[in-house]
């Protein structure tokens, strides 16, 4: 199992687990992901600018998130108090895994791949994500990868308006003072 850049080939593959996770979402009735974002140009715009990250096994795509540099339009205002207070972040935007494997620890896995990526980098201080207050889940699962939770925020870039998503924080290496462990 490793991490890799999503290429326009892997497009049918995402899209299919995008849609995994829309699926997963309705069935639990949280209201996340249920209009038309994210859609197909919201994909491909994430692979041409070499922001999707896939996890693959086998040349299955088991797992896709785009990690994006800041700022983000999103978390320019929030209703509480980011970690690192620049730029110096990326976002995770995204993340869904295979409905096959779901239940194996993927998105635990897929995190902890790009957290490895994203340490190699001395100029990332930070890495930012949010989540729907509804999707406990998801929420689980950043916690449990050493995010802090840093306040809400309304996202720009979803079909929904009015709703303030779970915001957090988790600091890079290179953030992160000698002694403590990120």
């Amino acid at each position: 199992m490793y991490l890799r850049r999503a290429e326009m080939k892997d497009l049918p593959q995402i899209e299919s687990i995008i849609q995994d996770g829309k699926r997963h979402l309705a069935a639990q009735h949280i209201d996340q992901w249920q209009g038309i974002y994210p859609d197909t140009k919201i994909l491909v715009d994430d692979i041409q600018n070499g922001h999707t990250m896939i996890l693959v096994e086998d040349y299955e795509v088991l797992g896709a998130a785009a990690v994006i540099p800041g700022p983000d339009d999103s978390y320019q205002d929030i209703d509480g108090k980011w970690l690192t207070d620049d730029d110096s972040y990326v976002a995770i935007h995204r993340v869904a895994v295979s409905a096959n494997h779901r239940g194996h620890g993927l998105a635990g896995k897929l995190f902890n791949a790009i957290f490895e990526e994203v340490d190699n980098f001395d100029s990332i201080k930070g890495i930012r994500i949010d989540t729907h207050p509804d999707n406990l889940g998801m929420q689980h699962i950043i916690e449990k990868s050493g995010f802090t939770k840093t306040g809400t925020v309304e996202v720009k870039a979803d079909d929904l308006t009015d709703v303030q998503d779970f915001a957090y924080e988790r600091l890079t290496k290179t953030a992160v003072p000698a002694g403590h462990t990120a």
